[in-house]
């Protein structure tokens, strides 16, 4: 059964989404600006395939935060 207290997230919790969010959006910055020197297609679709996942990855998690923020 879900209780209500499980969904609350301490400030311990608090700080490492927030460092993991950092690191995630740095990430995704710095592969949106190294992609234009990757010669291979291939690799270069790789890349640019996991920057969208980063993307979406971390929307979801500010709009998961900001829900939880809300309640």
């Amino acid at each position: 059964m879900f209780h209500a207290c499980d969904a609350m997230l301490t400030p311990k919790d608090v700080l490492y989404l927030e460092d993991l969010l950092d690191q995630t959006f740095v990430l995704n910055k710095r592969i949106t600006n190294d992609v234009t020197m990757i010669q291979n297609e291939e690799v270069k679709t790789c890349f640019e395939e996991v920057n969208t996942n980063l993307a979406k990855h971390y929307h979801t998690m500010v709009e998961l935060l900001q829900k939880e923020v809300k309640e």
